[in-house]
């Protein structure tokens, strides 16, 4: 079992897991796990706010991301520079996400997330973040997290994703492994390029399904 993701065809997913086991289904069940029927499971109205908003988010993302422009290794100084900013983001936002004391407390570890994400995002993390600091505390969860961003892998201008790999000092709750790969969107804001989402799986294997797309070569056409 992945730290933070559930595998999709054996692509990684961001917010499947982290978010998913300790946040996602939450918000669908906030009562999943504690013996309730699932009839009798009351969901608030802003964690169903908050579902509807990730699935539509899913759907649209994948229509979006089968026309932004794949990143290719040609780039002007200026774009170069740019790239640099959105890869520093995503690492210490990363970082920040799996910086967890359970000594600190949920607030303090909020905070550091949402300093560095988009309303979205923050609002994404705020939505679990009850069920996911219960299991933190349960386990005395103190870990920390070394990322490293491995490579742009599609940008429309406005927003960017990148392939981050993740090392974690320790496991999370539920999980064995220390080490995993996270896709990430960036959105560049008035205050900076700003954490916005883990991609699921659905997008992510849109995109590689994109960069597997073979091309017609000039002799290929003459064939």
């Amino acid at each position: 079992m992945s730290f933070l993701f559930t595998p999709s065809n054996k692509v990684h997913t961001g917010i499947e897991d982290l978010i998913g086991r300790f946040c996602f289904t939450q918000l669908l069940n906030p009562h999943i796990g504690k013996g309730d029927k699932l009839k009798e499971i009351p969901v608030s109205k802003r964690n169903l706010i908050v579902a509807v908003m990730l699935a539509v988010v899913i759907a649209v993302g994948i229509l979006v991301i089968e026309n932004w422009p794949l990143h290719t290794e040609q780039g002007s100084t200026a774009s170069t520079n740019e790239d640099s900013l959105v890869s520093a983001a995503a690492v210490t936002a990363i970082e920040k996400v799996f910086q967890v004391n359970y000594l600190e407390g949920k607030e303090v570890w909020l905070n550091r997330i949402c300093e560095l994400s988009t309303p979205a995002g923050c609002e994404v993390f705020s939505a679990g973040a009850d069920r996911m600091w219960e299991k933190y505390v349960d386990a005395k969860s103190v870990v920390t997290a070394a990322t490293q961003a491995v490579e742009k892998v599609a940008d429309n201008g406005s927003e960017q994703v990148w392939r981050i790999a993740i090392t974690l000092s320790s496991p999370l709750p539920g999980s064995n492994k220390t080490q995993d790969t996270a896709y990430v969107v960036l959105v560049k804001t008035e205050g900076g390029w700003k954490f916005d989402r883990f991609l699921m799986g659905a997008e992510i294997n849109a995109i590689l399904a994109r960069e597997k797309t073979p091309t017609t070569t000039v002799e290929e056409g003459k064939k």
